[in-house]
């Protein structure tokens, strides 16, 4: 095939997906480009937001504003802290607030403008004209800022993959199309910088004047690019329409704390924390080393910056053919190998620059490893809860805080102990490194730490066993779930192809599977065409494998009621529905003791016990909670109302939605209509604000009911559960 072909079939498939996904994905072509072009607005925001954040080894505010790094160490627990409740309310907001646009895409803008305006308020101030005291107060309260919005604004682009496909390779590939994009606004900010630094600041890439020249560009640019992606990206969620309940915090906190993933990769990064200590060692050696003038700088910053794309280009591939976990373990290894390389290099830039470009080339990998991994970890917290937990990732894992809290302290220390500090003789105290005695050992020893950094991360990633295949059945059996609580609630659209799906998945397990092994040696003593229509044969085989495992796994699920296990907990179900709503109040304050006086001599009787004493600390749970919410009685919550709720929701977007286009057409030509229509769209709007709090109201007094009503209605839903997978 020559290029012509090459270019006509890409194309073909542009125009064939520009708003139709391929057959098994899910984001269309328009979908994926707004996205990964839209990724260089946010992350030209993100290295805005970023060199401003306060942490220990933060040169524009140490260097510039003169904080020193005891002081700013001291603010950064301050900064820490108050993340704490930051952190808890954004997870709140994310799983709990409903909106139309879904979990993520709302706050893009909403808290990608206040990141912006925080930056530029930051830069802006005149703190040479500020007591030291008050310069530390300005840049702790803009941080609280940036805390809040700078971080949500993060996690609502970086973590928007999670639900635009339920698809692990979807993502993966999606994730490295973004990367290779996004990472042209990290390349083109360095290697702006130190040519604008020539022009301002003589050189000085930390001078903040650098930062007033350059970010009112990139905060313009930044926002409109933003626009893209919340103008053409769709979220899809894996969950049944009929589910409306909110997550209370301390449920999702107890939810996510049983994810054995999670704790995994959240392990390999406190673990990893003095892996970022060479982060500088370029800087230094251009600024205080002068190893290289302002134009050569560019161009080094330009080279490093280009390390990235190689990795982020190439991970979907090694993904697809080695795994998350393979290539995760690999890369980290070859990140100890060429951090280690820079001791010896250490008075060479150049040389220097060929380690960390190896290194910033393994450590890629990860821009397109974590969001594909993070996004399968809370399919897997779905399929072992019921719930679909986002947000509530972020504020489990502020237990790593006080870890990283603790760790943080490590770095100022070494810099202390290299001279680093207020009394150390000179005016900025960071000058001490134009002293190459005191700047080559300090960079040795950043190095040394570097590697065992990277080698403490490696380590976890060992455990992790979350492969493709398992990713694939979850899905394909949390659909299966879906199609169940739809079908009970009489909200099952298009019953006879979502039933159908269930029926082929049936037929599906019972096929043989090919012998994969056979048809790749097939493929070596072939050549020319033959051997092309063989890899293609090979590549469908794989395809049907893979479906046929996803079969046996979606049989197992819907035949899971005729294991041993399953009949325990049906028996316990049966038990709790009985007993009916009464049963809720009714339970005996000492029902754990009870289940845990169940004999436990087989693998069924501990099954079963163990079982009988989450149900029994849940009933306890409903009772506290319903004697509390509900003295006179528990009351079954009438959900019929969302389905009135739902409608004139719906009936006010359409009714606005024909209100703004009209306006689009007359608004140049009939004043007096245009005036009309602006006043019937305000009016609309108070509407919708109405029924998003009658929406709002219905969904706490459900939440509560079900919180009060948990063991029993989890009781119900499985009992219908096994009725529904009968029938299927």
């Amino acid at each position: 095939m020559n290029i012509t072909e090459k270019a006509k079939g890409i194309f073909n498939d542009v125009k064939s997906y520009w708003k139709t996904p391929p057959k098994g994905y899910y984001m269309n072509y328009k979908e994926i480009l707004s996205y990964s072009v839209g990724g260089i607005g946010a992350y030209f925001i993100f290295t805005m937001a970023t060199q401003l954040l306060l942490s220990t080894t933060n040169v524009v505010i140490g260097n510039t504003i003169g904080i020193q790094p005891t002081h700013m160490y001291i603010m950064y627990l301050i900064s820490s802290f108050a993340n704490i409740p930051f952190t808890a309310i954004r997870a709140n907001i994310i799983d709990n607030v409903r909106h139309r646009e879904g979990k993520y895409r709302p706050y893009i803008l909403r808290m990608g403008i206040p990141t912006v305006i925080i930056s530029m308020l930051f830069v802006f101030t005149p703190y040479s004209r500020i007591d030291y005291i008050w310069r530390c107060v300005l840049v702790i309260v803009y941080n609280f800022g940036l805390q809040f919005f700078y971080n949500f604004f993060y996690e609502a682009y970086e973590n928007l993959i999670h639900v635009l496909s339920p698809n692990t390779q979807e993502r993966a590939n999606v994730a490295s199309i973004k990367a290779v994009i996004y990472s042209l606004a990290p390349s083109i900010t360095n290697a702006i910088i130190p040519l604008i630094a020539g022009k301002v600041s003589d050189g000085d890439i930390y001078d903040l004047a650098v930062y007033r020249w350059l970010y009112p560009f990139i905060a313009v640019f930044g926002i409109a690019l933003c626009i893209l992606v919340v103008a053409n990206t769709k979220e899809k969620i894996v969950q049944a329409k009929s589910h409306v309940v909110s997550i209370r915090f301390i449920d999702a906190l107890r939810a996510v704390a049983k994810n054995k993933y999670f704790w995994i990769i959240s392990l390999a990064g406190w673990l990893g924390f003095l892996e970022t200590a060479q982060g500088t060692i370029l800087q230094w050696l251009y600024n205080y080393g002068k190893l290289c003038d302002e134009k050569t700088y560019s161009l080094i910053t330009l080279i490093y910056g280009n390390s990235a794309l190689w990795g982020m280009l190439f991970a979907p591939f090694f993904i697809k053919k080695w795994g998350k976990k393979k290539v995760l373990i690999v890369t980290n290894l070859f990140n100890v190998l060429f951090i280690a390389l820079i001791y010896p290099s250490k008075e060479s830039i150049w040389l220097v620059l060929i380690c960390m470009w190896m290194n910033s080339l393994m450590g890629s990998f990860a821009h397109v490893l974590n969001p594909a991994i993070q996004a399968d970890i809370r399919d897997y917290q779905q399929y072992k809860t019921g719930e679909r937990i986002d947000g509530m990732f972020s504020a489990v894992a502020l237990i790593g805080t006080f870890i990283t809290m603790a760790t943080s302290s490590v770095l100022p220390a070494v810099y202390e102990k290299f001279g680093i500090h207020a009394n150390n003789g000179y005016e900025n105290m960071y000058h001490i490194l134009f002293d190459k005695d005191v700047l080559y050992p300090l960079i040795g020893a950043l190095v040394v730490l570097s590697v065992v950094g990277a080698i403490l991360n490696v380590i976890p990633y060992f455990f992790y066993d979350f492969t493709e295949d398992k990713q694939r059945k979850v899905i394909k059996i949390l659909q299966i779930r879906a199609i169940s609580d739809d079908y009970s609630a009489g909200m099952l659209e298009n019953e006879e192809e979502a039933l159908g799906t269930i029926r082929k998945a049936r037929v599906m397990s019972k096929e043989k599977l090919y012998d994969l092994v056979a048809l790749k040696q097939k493929i070596k003593g072939l050549t020319g065409e033959e051997k092309k229509a063989a890899k293609k044969e090979y590549n469908e085989a794989i395809e049907f494998n893979n479906e046929v495992s996803v079969s046996v796994a979606a049989v197992k699920e819907l035949e899971k009621f005729d294991t041993p296990e399953m009949q325990g907990k049906l028996k316990i179900a049966r038990a709790v529905v009985a007993e009916g709503l009464e049963g809720v109040v009714n339970c005996p304050d000492n029902v754990v003791e009870i289940a845990r006086d169940l004999p436990k001599n087989t693998k069924e009787e501990k099954r079963y016990r163990s079982e009988s004493i989450d149900v029994a600390k849940t009933r306890l749970r409903s009772k506290k909670a319903t004697l509390k919410h509900y003295p006179d009685g528990l009351v079954p919550y009438d959900t019929s109302i969302f389905n009135d709720l739902y409608a004139q929701e719906n009936a006010l977007d359409q009714k606005q939605f024909d209100l703004n286009k009209e306006l689009g057409e007359v608004k140049n030509t009939n004043k007096a209509r245009a005036a009309e229509l602006r006043a019937a769209i305000k009016e609309s709007n108070d509407e919708r604000y109405v029924i998003n709090g009658k929406i709002k109201e219905a969904t706490r007094q459900n939440t509560m009911y079900h919180v009060c009503a948990k063991a029993y209605l989890d009781a119900v839903k499985l009992i219908k559960q096994e009725e529904n997978y009968r029938k299927f």
